[in-house]
């Protein structure tokens, strides 16, 4: 059977010789992530009413500026739930293993932070939330269809 090369995490490529071993290797690391991103939302959760701006001293803000808008903010997460979606369609209706990145994790999360200097993440906190893990859940599934179909003849293309 012919080997595939794994690189997706930016690791040493890993050898696996099995296209079902290394869907369940991407399923098993989506899961950790998702566990990392709910724990990321707690510590979120009990920050949501910080007021970051009254934390750092006056020389310090004027070097950040003043915060982004809550409304582009929104469009910011719309934009990126837009090129993760399309990707992941593209990937389903075609048949192919979805390339599943680590720093989604870090892209997810960051807008808690965006929202927290917007001081609308009390607000907002949900939304984020459920939209993480949404496209958690999606990736899943996705990688959960492609596994039933590998077991069920179907298999991947070449």
């Amino acid at each position: 059977m012919k080997s595939l090369n794994l690189s997706m995490y930016g690791t040493q490529a890993t050898r696996i010789s099995n296209p079902a071993d290394e869907l369940h290797s991407i399923s098993r690391r989506g899961w950790s992530d998702l566990q990392r991103f709910i724990l990321l939302s707690a510590a979120a959760f009990l920050v949501r009413d910080f007021n970051l701006y009254q934390a750092f001293p006056e020389d310090v803000l004027q070097i950040l500026g003043c915060a982004p808008p809550p409304q582009l903010v929104l469009i910011a997460l719309a934009g990126y739930v837009f090129t993760v979606i399309t990707p992941l369609l593209i990937h389903l209706s075609q048949g192919d293993k979805p390339v599943v990145n680590r720093w989604h994790l870090v892209y997810r999360s960051i807008f808690y932070l965006f929202f927290l200097c917007s001081q609308s993440l009390d607000s907002y906190f949900m939304l984020v939330l459920g939209t993480g893990m949404f496209l958690y859940l999606l990736e899943q599934s996705l990688v959960g269809l492609l596994i039933y179909r590998l077991q069920h003849g179907r298999g991947l293309p070449a």
